[in-house]
């Protein structure tokens, strides 16, 4: 019998984030329209989870420790990170992740749950709880696709490539 974790295991690439406030409002995109992501869970039970937004600028010192204080702020606000070990209810379909480093501190040392759902290659997920987004409580939405074990993008051939001529 295929367990709702042996559907996860693997990495999926984000299709859209999206948060929708509480009171009704409407629903909002902190990572902008198109962010890019990656979700990997491992078999062993270990998890992680980048997410970034789209038109990130990169640090004019080219220096990753010495940013000024707006591009620090800009690369904090444009994007979403934690790891950890994941474990999966499959009578509830939640997977709850037992969050060790998160790019947000508050996560550290936390459990994060999120409901999920599959059509196909495609994993539904939302938020079981609310959280504070920019002053408003919310709850998240994401949707993945599984991504094949075939290079997807002609960026990462070029670096593949160029990793290949050192």
């Amino acid at each position: 019998m295929t367990t709702l974790k042996d559907e996860l295991v693997g990495a999926w690439k984000l299709l859209s984030y999206i948060e929708v406030p509480i009171g009704g409002s409407d629903s909002l995109f902190p990572l902008g329209k198109s962010p890019r992501g990656l979700l990997i869970y491992a078999p062993d039970g270990y998890m992680s989870v980048q997410i970034a937004k789209e038109g990130r600028l990169p640090f004019k010192s080219n220096d990753k420790l010495n940013p000024d204080v707006t591009e620090m702020e800009a690369a904090v606000k444009g994007y979403l990170a934690f790891t950890g070990k994941y474990k999966v209810d499959n009578k509830m379909a939640i997977v709850h992740y037992v969050v060790s480093h998160s790019l947000y501190p508050n996560w550290d040392h936390s459990v994060l749950s999120r409901s999920i759902n599959f059509e196909g290659d495609v994993l539904y997920m939302k938020s079981t709880e609310p959280t504070l987004s920019n002053g408003q409580q919310v709850n998240s939405y994401m949707t993945w696709q599984r991504m094949s074990a075939t290079i997807e993008h002609t960026n990462e051939e070029e670096v593949y490539e160029a990793y290949r001529t050192l």
